[in-house]
């Protein structure tokens, strides 16, 4: 006979079903038109569903910024998800039907999110934490917001958080290298999705040498996503006709906050702008038709790396100001502008800053618990280096600091759980109530007649 499910499975399940429920509404209630990078995705998605693979035409205007094809500007593992959404739902164009779909994926991708922050707490803090870990995760209004949107970092959020609780469950298996594989594999399927995500294979190396002490064990996290990654790094160098790794976005990437037109920027300085609002660069617009993409690329990166070296001390003046714009603190002009950009309602986006401020707080006080103490310190590594990636380039919140802010709900989650011991340690050493009380009456009656009886 099958056992019937615990009370702690059945409140895990129903947290699960709520988180989803919370996310579907998100879908249904509100209104969403894709722009910017989101309309991109899907236009690639479209492609995918149709031929397999990113355009690959020669032709002029087809290519990131202008250029002429064929393009490895997106990382190719959210498009060919959101392809894999469409065709499943029976959507392959671009707007529409495809639209929703996707969307609805995003709020089954925030309950995978949801049940890995879980799993990860349940490895490293135990049953309480886990379950308040999840409690956070499904009623997190940061999460909720990201669940009804297309960005990246949907997708490669659990993809980090899967990789964590694999390296976790290697430290105390048998068999360990089968879970660091699998850390690997899951490593290189994020990276797929935002190159900056190759950094977790630091603190993963890391976790496989304490699980397994011998040079095979952090070899075997690294081979296993470069493995992960090489089809698409091989499938860029033969449709480019040059190496360009996963993408070729560095160029337009650094150049969007390294330049004079940024840094002067008054409301938000050095804040991320695509080259064609950089007077510097008006010539490059029309010159961008005639060259491919890591031409465009090479020129731009040089530009941004001619400007570090004029201005030496401008890395550690953006980390600064995207720090700022990481917390919230640079004013409400930066997150509404990241609300437009995403197409977050602002009133979404406001009730968002507020509960990351009250998450912060919470995960300070956790950070100094002896449950966040106790756990690996590459736990925490892994969200540090997530946050100086974004922090040193561009920091449009709350997208860039997804992959962080779940780790911020375990640290808060180990916060609560501490009030909640502490309390059950207070009721512990209390009186039981009336009936604790009537039941020591009796007791204390018996004392005092063996009292007199000794007297008489």
């Amino acid at each position: 006979m099958r056992r019937p499910p615990t009370r702690k499975a059945l409140i895990v399940g129903a947290l699960l079903i709520a988180a989803l429920a919370i996310r579907v509404a998100e879908v249904q209630g509100s209104s969403y038109r894709p722009v910017n990078d989101a309309g991109s995705y899907l236009t690639l998605a479209s492609q995918i569903a149709h031929t397999g693979d990113y355009p690959t035409s020669a032709a002029r205007g087809k290519g990131a910024g202008g250029t002429r094809g064929p393009t490895a500007y997106f990382p190719p593992g959210y498009p060919y998800f959101l392809a894999a959404t469409g065709l499943i739902d029976g959507h392959t164009t671009p707007r529409g039907g495809a639209i929703h779909s996707a969307r609805l994926s995003q709020a089954v991708l925030g309950t995978v999110t949801v049940a890995l922050i879980g799993l990860v707490a349940l490895e490293a803090f135990g049953e309480t934490v886990a379950l308040i870990a999840l409690g956070l995760a499904a009623v997190y209004p940061v999460l909720i917001a990201l669940g009804g949107i297309l960005v990246a970092e949907n997708l490669m959020t659990p993809l980090v958080l899967g990789a964590s609780w694999a390296a976790l469950r290697a430290g105390r298996s048998q068999r360990p290298y089968r879970w660091i594989a699998a850390a690997g594999v899951l490593t290189g399927l994020a990276t797929l999705v935002h190159v900056n995500a190759i950094l977790v294979l630091i603190p993963l190396a890391v976790a496989a040498w304490r699980a397994r002490p011998a040079l095979p064990a952090p070899a075997l996290v690294i081979v296993a996503a470069l493995l992960t990654l090489a089809p698409w790094v091989v499938r860029n160098a033969i449709v480019m006709h040059r190496f360009v790794g996963i993408s070729d976005e560095t160029g337009i990437t650094l150049e969007g906050t390294y330049n004079p037109a940024s840094a002067s920027y008054g409301p938000v300085p050095y804040k991320w702008r695509l080259y064609y609002g950089i007077p510097a660069d008006h010539a490059l617009i029309r010159q961008a038709r005639t060259l491919t993409e890591p031409q465009l690329s090479d020129r731009l990166q040089s530009r941004a790396l001619d400007y570090i070296s004029d201005h030496p001390l401008a890395p550690l003046a953006v980390t600064y100001y995207n720090t700022l714009r990481l917390l919230e603190l640079e004013g409400s002009f930066a997150w509404q502008a990241s609300a437009k950009a995403m197409g977050i309602p602002e009133q979404s986006a406001q009730i968002g800053v507020i509960s990351f401020w009250v998450l912060c707080a919470l995960a300070l006080a956790g950070a100094v618990t002896r449950a966040a103490r106790s756990a690996p310190r590459w736990l925490w590594a892994a969200p540090l280096l997530l946050w100086l990636s974004v922090a040193a380039i561009n920091a449009e919140t709350p997208r860039f600091r997804e992959p962080v802010d779940v780790f911020l709900i375990l640290l808060a989650a180990c916060a609560l759980a501490s009030v909640v011991a502490a309390g059950r340690s207070r009721l512990a050493g209390a009186p039981v109530g009336r009936q604790g009380r009537a039941a020591a009456i009796p007791a204390r009656a018996t004392e005092l007649v063996q009292i007199r009886e000794r007297l008489a």
